[in-house]
């Protein structure tokens, strides 16, 4: 009982740690090298997910698990081993991305009628082959497949 002072850091720690963590939540402003820190980290995610060196346009869905102790490499359009259909996870995956997008506010690429729901515009969308994505799939030796969606065939 007399190591009190030892203990006050440690709860100082946790005080700290959890009022952080509750700051986060509730969405208050911190000082501005945590939101240069949030910022370059967004730039990171979108880095991740778009492929700016030979399609502008499309945006890389990602499927399977990635091994993460090798970097892996793409392979060739000509030496692909994966079949050429839309797996029904893929497809779920297309839509409900595409539907994210078109939620907020993202440019549709098909006559959308009278429909409002993002889903329904999506489903639309892939009916008609106009979403610009790029399926990746990882192969057990971390090497991708990179398929263009139009490529690949629906078996709906």
């Amino acid at each position: 009982m007399s190591d009190q002072s030892d203990q006050e850091p440690e709860i100082s720690e946790i005080d700290d740690a959890s009022q952080s963590s509750s700051n986060v939540g509730i969405g208050l402003t911190s000082n501005a090298s945590d939101l240069e820190q949030t910022n370059t980290d967004s730039e990171d995610k979108h880095s991740v997910t778009s492929e700016s060196d030979s399609d502008e346009d499309q945006q890389i869905i990602r499927t399977g698990g990635q091994i993460s102790q090798s970097k892996g490499r793409r392979v060739n359009k000509n030496e692909r081993i994966t079949p050429p259909f839309l797996t029904k996870y893929e497809r779920a995956r297309v839509i409900g991305t595409r539907a994210l997008q078109i939620s907020k506010n993202s440019p549709i690429y098909v006559d959308p009628k009278e429909t409002t729901d993002p889903i329904m515009v999506a489903q639309q969308e892939l009916n008609e082959n106009k979403i610009p994505f790029i399926i990746r799939r990882y192969l057990p030796n971390g090497n991708f497949e990179d398929w263009e969606l139009q490529e690949l065939e629906r078996l709906d």
